[in-house]
């Protein structure tokens, strides 16, 4: 039996950090909008890169 390993596509982690990214910014904490400004930048850019 042997366990292959699949990369996930760059959509789908850049979806995933735009979600986080949103959950993040309903966060009551001082500078949780800049984690969230981060997240939402970065999925975003792997959201549109080409695979």
């Amino acid at each position: 039996m042997s366990i292959q390993y699949k990369h996930m596509k760059n959509k789908n982690f850049g979806l995933l950090l735009v979600l986080a990214g949103v959950i993040t910014i309903f966060v009551e904490h001082q500078s949780a909008w800049i984690f969230s400004a981060i997240l939402i930048g970065g999925g975003t850019g792997l959201f549109f890169w080409k695979d």
